[in-house]
């Protein structure tokens, strides 16, 4: 069975899909099906890159459902769910992708990881979160609610962003950069193992 229909077959188990204006309904005739979706999630996906267009489409429809409770309706908006800035699978495996690169470069300019804390270095926000993964993980399944991983990532992967935006992480010159390469490297393999864990793929490359 290929990914593209085993996520057909488990998205036609979830009834209460609906727009942001009010509920599908076939009677009326505002409907979109399944089928028409993920070829849709894919020709935008495409732009973001042509060769892991389905990865990117399956992956940004799943993460859209898994995000919210099971018990919530789910609101189905095509820009919220590829949107790659947003809360969505897609910004989730830039974010991974994005740390590959960074680990990429460091590797190029013969940076090695250091797991010990520089002397003057102070905990990030990143930090903090990454050691809150098992226990999320586990709260995840003692309730079967996948939301909790979900937005777990997404503010793992905010907490990257914004250390990334203000630090200088590969940096030759710099004592602390190869425990910053360590840092950076934790959160690529959180991130991937989080997105297996809702049975989203991880691209190396967007």
């Amino acid at each position: 069975q290929s990914t593209r229909e085993a996520t057909c077959f488990r998205a036609t188990l979830k009834p209460l899909y609906r727009f942001q204006d009010g509920k599908m309904s076939t009677r009326k005739g505002n409907v979109i099906w399944l089928e028409d979706i993920l070829n849709e999630a894919e020709k935008r996906a495409g732009v973001i890159n042509e060769s892991i267009k389905e990865e990117v489409a399956i992956g940004a429809l799943k993460f859209n459902d898994l995000k919210r409770e099971s018990l919530k309706d789910i609101i189905f908006d095509m820009e919220e769910i590829l949107n790659i800035k947003g809360d969505s699978g897609p910004y989730l495996q830039y974010s991974y992708v994005r740390a590959k690169s960074i680990l990429e470069k460091a590797r190029n300019e013969n940076i090695y990881l250091a797991v010990k804390q520089p002397s003057d270095w102070r905990t990030t926000e990143v930090e903090k979160i990454l050691y809150q993964f098992p226990e999320v993980v586990l709260h995840s399944a003692e309730e079967l609610q996948a939301h909790h991983i979900a937005n777990y990532l997404i503010n793992l992967a905010r907490a990257f962003s914004s250390f990334y935006g203000n630090t200088q992480i590969v940096d030759k010159n710099d004592s602390s950069s190869p425990y910053k390469v360590a840092l950076t490297e934790s959160f690529s393999i959180v991130i991937k193992n989080g997105l297996h864990l809702l049975g989203i793929q991880a691209p190396e490359k967007m």
